[in-house]
């Protein structure tokens, strides 16, 4: 993959219905030469543009990262874990564990409930987890909603739904179902985004990975996390970054484009004011993402949580 389809993926992800034109202006680059490396990949379903309803919008207000070391048939593990609407994300990753899952849920007691069922699923030896403090950056959980006051209609709701699976879906097919004109589509689809409720971003298959090397990280404290939080920002590959409670105290999400480029980052934190241990784990196969749910099956979760 060249610079100009990293650096186009990278403004994807944080505005999935940016044009090839607006993408090749802001790359300084010819509007062909962008729809000559992007296209394909939407075509072959190697990139996904949908749209995500932030989850605090439904309650779920305890967003966790469960790392396990499993032992035996990791596929199997991943069928049952995939089986909760709760899961959100499955990686195979490289490191200290096998498998790291994030969870969505409305309490810590139904966290607790998820976390003993995944702990007694055969092969699962091992089942740490954390909790999302505060999220700093994710192009699947922008700004936090205004607030529980805001509410959905019919029309909000159609247009979500068509979104969900097709972020770059026009303005008129918007508007077709909805029930409304374009200009009041398009009115409301702002306000879905620039109110918190919704961010539309693209997804790779990464299972091949087209994103190059994506890390994560672990970091613990023993000082301010200011100035660490700047050097992890800058990364042009920054797909997710939060505040933790539990066994790291900030943890991060980037894409690399070699091991050359993650090495020498990570020295980068471990020198940063502040940094005391880092951890750090390949995600070598991206089993799950599923971001883009429109509401949750609540039977679904009663079985989950017992």
């Amino acid at each position: 993959m060249d610079s100009i389809t990293e650096e186009a993926l990278a403004l994807l992800r944080t505005d999935g219905r940016l044009s090839f034109a607006e993408l090749a202006r802001e790359l300084g680059v010819p509007r062909p030469a962008i729809a000559a490396r992007i296209s394909p990949l939407l075509e072959s379903g190697e990139l996904r543009i949908v749209a995500a309803v932030h989850p605090r919008f439904f309650g779920l207000n305890v967003m966790a990262h469960i790392a396990m070391r499993i032992s035996g048939d990791v596929d199997r593990v991943v069928e049952e874990i995939t089986a909760s609407v709760a899961t959100v994300f499955i990686s195979e990753t490289v490191g200290p564990e096998q498998l790291v899952v994030e969870v969505h849920v409305r309490t810590l007691g139904e966290l607790q409930a998820i976390l003993k069922t995944i702990r007694g699923l055969p092969g699962v030896l091992d089942a740490r987890h954390l909790i999302y403090d505060h999220v700093l950056n994710s192009f699947f959980l922008g700004a936090e909603p205004e607030g529980p006051g805001i509410e959905l209609d019919d029309a909000d709701g159609a247009i979500i739904q068509i979104l969900q699976h097709d972020g770059r879906a026009p303005y008129r097919e918007l508007a077709r179902h909805a029930g409304l004109s374009i200009t009041a589509v398009r009115s409301r689809l702002h306000h879905l985004v620039d109110s918190g409720i919704m961010r539309i971003g693209a997804l790779g298959q990464r299972t091949d990975s087209i994103g190059g090397l994506v890390f994560g990280v672990g970091v613990n404290l023993d000082g301010a996390d200011d100035e660490l939080i700047e050097l992890i920002s800058r990364r042009r590959g920054l797909e997710f970054m939060a505040r933790t409670v539990g066994r790291f105290d900030l943890v991060a999400t980037i894409a690399f484009s070699s091991l050359q480029d993650f090495n020498a980052f990570l020295d980068q934190v471990r020198r940063s004011p502040g940094t005391r241990a880092v951890t750090s784990w390949l995600h070598a196969r991206i089993r799950l993402e599923r971001y883009q749910f429109m509401q949750r099956d609540e039977d679904a979760r009663e079985d989950m949580v017992g």
